[in-house]
């Protein structure tokens, strides 16, 4: 064997490339998932809309109120007394609101 060829053998015998060529497992991609996030919906309640707050252990909800402005991302609202203006300090949930029937 010339010079030529030996350059061109294996130096490491034990380290083998055929593993690179092993079947492999592949799957497509999925528009599903087992725990996909909500999705943006329109809010419940509108900018401007009278609503009522419920209260734990009360017969009546309060109000009524004006809602002013809408959280969408942690589904929350602005509101403020509509006989008085007054502006409620906190933002009421989405779950905790009623309106009219």
């Amino acid at each position: 064997m010339t010079d030529l060829e030996s350059d061109r053998q294996r130096t490491d015998p034990v380290c083998d490339s055929s593993e690179d060529e092993l079947p492999q497992e592949y799957r497509s991609r999925v528009e599903e998932y087992e725990d996909k996030p909500d999705w943006p919906r329109p809010p419940l309640y509108r900018v401007n809309e009278v609503v009522y707050v419920r209260s734990s252990g009360q017969a009546q909800p309060a109000g009524p109120y004006i809602i002013i402005s809408a959280n969408l991302e942690n589904k929350t609202y602005g509101l403020k007394k509509k006989n008085t203006g007054q502006i409620l300090p906190t933002a009421v949930a989405e779950r905790d609101l009623l309106v009219a029937a």
